[in-house]
């Protein structure tokens, strides 16, 4: 049988902990569930200390299985595994947290019916196929973590069902494709951490159910898209160490949920829009190391919530905002590098939260 002849080549502990697996009532070995035909549906072995390759499980051999959960553990080898593009009823599948590498191959555009799909934290290499557009009953799709190269295929902009989609942590180049903007039904968009470069494409704004955005860490330039402004289910923005320039777009300030907002080490220049004096639920507000004048926004901390507030080496003047006076909130402040008048130890120094102050 295809799963004994897997596990007889894996490693000889893990022969040990798969000591359930003998006879031949497979519907009751560890990590093996069936459907009503006694046929395996469900292979869930997260976490059981499996060490070897899957190049011995034959996927042929499963035609109704509909879950491949191997989430952390210690197999090595090439990804996909053989034959996996005969998995054509697989709905979830999790190979997360291992030591496999090699290419994602064109064959996993074979698993249409796949509606997560979680490949991080391995040392695959390669490019991301153009056929990942095929499996538009994708879900979550997290591929961060790797060794991934090349560009983000603009067939991605076909899993129009999305709500996830996890590539940060990369060696990803190109430019964002204009085709982000179809993915409606996104929530989390994150592609921190790679080598992304030309500009943030204006259909973003067409993600109006987002609430995580994090582009930061790459080699975007240009002016941050004012489209911005419609993702008003937002509460966390950040484009942190970025060349991008340009002033801050003042349609920021209908990010009404916005809890935090990190613009960090970027070229950006003018004042801080008034509108920003909206964002009444903000925890972090960091600014630092632009090129931005003027005063700081009055209510930064209007709803008592505010805990990392940074400014850091900009040209702001003007006086503390009152809100920041009665921040009690408070945790970490650094204005450093400014012009800003009165006494900032005086100002700051009463508060019970306050770990940190420049």
């Amino acid at each position: 049988m295809a799963l004994l002849t897997w596990k007889a080549s894996l490693h000889n502990q893990t022969q040990t902990l798969m000591s359930s697996w003998v006879g031949t009532n497979h519907c009751t070995w560890l990590g093996i569930r069936c459907n009503k035909a006694s046929r395996v549906a469900h292979i869930d072995l997260q976490s059981c200390g499996l060490k070897g390759t899957l190049s011995n499980l034959n996927f042929s051999s499963f035609p109704h299985l509909l879950t491949l959960e191997l989430f952390n553990n210690s197999l090595y080898g090439t990804i996909p595994p053989p034959h996996i593009g005969s998995l054509w009823r697989l709905t979830y599948l999790s190979l997360s947290l291992n030591n496999l590498f090699g290419t994602i191959l064109t064959e996993i555009g074979q698993l249409t019916n796949l509606r997560f799909l979680y490949v991080f934290e391995n040392q695959i290499g390669g490019s991301i196929p153009q056929e990942i557009g095929l499996l538009n009953s994708l879900n979550k799709l997290a591929l961060c973590t790797n060794n991934l190269t090349g560009s983000i295929p603009s067939s991605i902009g076909n899993l129009g069902n999305l709500t996830l989609l996890y590539l940060y942590d990369n060696q990803l180049s190109g430019s964002i494709p204009q085709e982000i903007g179809m993915l409606r039904s996104l929530v989390d968009l994150e592609i921190s951490m790679n080598n992304l470069t030309g500009s943030i494409p204006a259909s973003i704004g067409n993600l109006g159910m987002l609430t995580t955005l994090k582009l930061a860490e790459n080699m975007l330039s240009g002016l941050i898209p004012s489209t911005i402004g419609n993702l008003t289910k937002l509460t966390g923005l950040d484009f942190s160490l970025n060349p991008l320039s340009g002033s801050i777009p003042l349609e920021i300030g209908n990010l009404k949920q916005l809890g935090y907002l990190i613009f960090i080490d970027n070229q950006l220049t003018g004042s801080i829009p008034p509108r920003l004096n909206n964002l009444t639920h903000l925890k972090w507000f960091h600014i630092g190391h632009n090129k931005l004048v003027g005063h700081l926004p009055e209510n930064l901390c209007f709803s008592g919530l505010l805990t990392h507030l940074s400014a850091t080496d900009n040209n702001l003047t003007g006086p503390i905002p009152e809100s920041l006076r009665n921040c009690s909130s408070l945790y970490r402040v650094r204005l450093e590098g400014n012009q800003l008048s009165g006494n900032i130890s005086e100002d700051f120094g009463i508060y019970p939260s306050l770990d940190y102050l420049i």
